[in-house]
This record gives structure tokens, sequence and C-alpha cells, in this order.
């Protein structure tokens, strides 16, 4: 049996840019996708300003922007009580982005282009192929997937899961664990929503908040989180959904002539992490590995950044032919190194969400103090630090 150099499961973002990563250095790559593409994916579908990096890196900027990608200039906060706020992306705080804008398209045509730039490198994908178990066997590991054709067992001298959310790999090695606060998304897209603009927005509201935000030709990415402990699903997702947009009088306001052009579906619950996304011979990488709350936005960010990191440390693994946990661990250390500080500022901004009293107040502050307003959204852009939050004069300007 032929034992390849890597397997890559899950051909979204994190998986298809980690892929092309190792490809491009000349490693036999296999991507294990269990659809087809074109496909759809329940997500926000925003890509954070910094993230326009990576596409450039894996050379796919300019197909994206013949798709008809929406610009994003910044997000608006709306809080509980009506207060809001507009942070930019371009401002006079001295961060610049590597681009000023955030880009937004479908997970349909994303994917596809991310799939397609793995192939160009030299990636085989495989679509049609679900995994079933990622077992660790000598100085190999073995992936048995089920195709149209049957059960077949493929191996490789590591493994990297990008199977998402809810990844089978992460949970058969004991790696992920769950946490405390448990929320799921609703997400579909929709036409003739009203007042949209060249910002994203979050409406907070006491059980949960939506998301608007435009993602090209005419299309609404609408996305309502609710929070499980507050709300219990009642149907179908197009009847909560429909339920649950009444919550929000703004958002119900302007969907009133609205149309969906996609079904309801349902993604979560969230919080979920890993207690390390290494094990012999097996690496996790995007949701895989961690995924706390949509409501900061970064995800796509993160999958294509963690697929970087990943692949330099698979990379060296397989140069050194040292695949073992230990040997691995080093990308554990860089994930804490480059996410540490926005895991922080996600779990802080998910636990104000469920405080609207504290997020009435913040929104409010911010809305008095724009550039502090910019540097937060700069923060959910990913190319502001989230040390910047902690100084002692932005602290005061949101409590005082």
């Amino acid at each position: 049996m032929t034992i390849r150099d890597a397997i890559v499961i899950g051909a979204g973002p994190a998986g298809s840019a980690t892929a092309s990563f190792l490809a491009e250095r000349g490693f036999d790559v296999a991507l294990l996708e269990r659809a087809r593409f074109p496909r759809p994916k329940p997500c926000a579908e925003y890509l954070s300003p910094e993230a326009s990096r990576i596409l450039d890196r894996l050379g796919v900027t300019q197909r994206i922007e013949t798709l008809g990608p929406a610009h994003l200039a910044g997000m608006r906060i709306i809080s509980p009580s009506g207060a809001s706020f507009v942070g930019r992306f371009v401002s006079g705080h001295g961060y610049k982005a590597h681009t000023g804008y955030g880009l937004a398209l479908p997970r349909t045509l994303l994917d596809s282009v991310l799939a397609d730039a793995a192939r160009t490198h030299g990636a085989e994908l495989l679509e049609d192929t679900t995994v079933e178990r990622v077992s660790q066997e000598g100085a190999s590991a073995s992936v048995a997937v089920r195709t149209p054709n049957g059960v077949e067992h493929l191996k490789a001298r590591i493994v990297i899961a990008a199977d998402g959310l809810n990844s089978r790999t992460a949970r058969h090695l004991d790696l992920n664990r769950r946490g405390g606060r448990r929320r799921v998304a609703l997400v579909t897209h929709a036409t003739g929503v009203a007042d949209m603009t060249n910002v994203g927005e979050m409406h907070v509201g006491p059980r949960g908040y939506v998301g608007l935000a435009p993602v090209g030709h005419g299309l609404t990415n609408v996305a309502i989180v609710s929070d499980l402990s507050r709300t219990d699903p009642i149907g179908p997702p197009a009847d909560w959904f429909a339920r649950l947009v009444t919550e929000f009088p703004e958002v119900e306001r302007r969907m009133a002539g609205a149309h969906l052009e996609s079904p309801v579906r349902a993604v979560g619950p969230f919080a979920r992490w890993t207690r390390r996304a290494t094990a012999d011979r097996v690496m996790l990488v995007g949701d895989a590995a961690d995924f706390c709350d949509p409501f900061t936005g970064e995800g796509i960010y993160s999958a294509l950044r963690g697929a970087e990191l990943v692949a330099d440390r698979a990379a060296e693994a397989l140069n050194s032919d040292k695949t073992c946990a230990r040997d691995l661990a080093g990308y554990d250390a860089d994930r804490r190194r480059v996410f540490g500080g926005k895991w922080w500022f996600e779990r802080l901004v998910s636990g104000a969400v469920a405080l609207p009293a504290v997020f009435n107040h913040i929104v409010s502050r911010l809305a008095r103090h724009p550039m502090a307003g910019d540097l937060m959204i700069g923060v959910a852009g990913d190319f502001i630090p989230f040390s910047r939050l902690l100084r002692p004069s932005y602290v005061w300007q949101l409590v005082a």
C-alpha cells in the first residue's frame, strides 16, 4: 500500500490551505472531502482584513475578486438597548491591516476556489470521501474512508484533521473539550434586506445576537446565534429562525420585505476546543482545534493562519521523520503564541454578550469614543493585538 506524506481531512479553508502549503513544498498530499464541490456551509462568510495576506500567498485573491465579493469597511455593533457604534478598519490609531477592508462571499464560492488552489499546488482532492476513523499504526497513520466504491484504507506519515467543529478525529483521539456556554447558529442568505451598507452588523439581544453581512450580488448573510440555556429549539430550523427574528425589532423591520434564497441551516453548539492539537502522527487545524463563538467573526482567518502554522510544523516533522506527539508539540506552542490573545478576546466578548447590562454600557461608551471602537474592531479584524485593549487608558474609556 502506498504511504503518502500527508492526508488532510476536510477541504474547507483550513484543510485546503494546509494541503496547498504542503503540496507546494513537494510533499505527496491527499485532501479528503466528504461532499462534492460546490457545497453549502453554514458560516458568517466573513474574512477579516488580515485574511487577504494569506489569500495572496495562496495565489487566489484575483480569482476571488472576479466572483464579486463584498468589501466591508468595518462593523456596526448594536446593543440590546439600541445603542450602537461603528468601528472601521481604516482609522487614525496607527495600525494598518493588509487591506483596508474585509471580504465576504458565500462559502460555496470561497471553498471551491481554495480546493482548486490545493489541486493546482499538487494535492490530490478526493471528494465523496467520508472518514470513518483515524488509527495510529507504527510509523504511519491509517485512515478508514467510505467512498461510493465502499470502504478503503489510506495510509500517511502524518494526518492533519480539518474536519470541523464536531471533528471525529478529535473525538476519537479524546482531544476535544466543550465549554459551558452552548450557542447554536441558524444561517441563511436573503435578498431585499433593507438599509444594508458597506459594514457588517451585529445586533445583540437578551438571548443571543444576529449578524448581517452583505456577501455580494445583492445577497445578505443572516445568522442568528441563540444561547441554548435561554431558549429551546422549536420545530425545524426555518421555524425557529422565524420566531427568533421577532426578538430583534430592527432586524425584523429590515427583513419585512426580504426573501430567503437558501434553506436555513443550523450549526453548533459552539465553545469547543482541544486539550492539545497534536497526537502521534496527527495534528488538528481550524475549527477541529478550537471554536469559541462566531461573534468576533475571525473563524476563516484563524483557519487560514492555522494552516500556515500546521504546514510549517508538519513539513519540519516530515523532513526530519519525527512525527510523534512530542515532536509535534511545537505546533501547540505556536498556536498559543499566535492565537492566545485572540482567545482571551473571544471569551471576554462572549461573556459580555451574555450580560445585556454590561454590553449596553460598553457599546454606549464606544459610541462616545470612535477611536476606541475602531481599536476594538481592529482586534476583531486580526491586525491589532489584543494587548492594545488592556492599556489602562483604553479600559478607562470602557468603564468610566
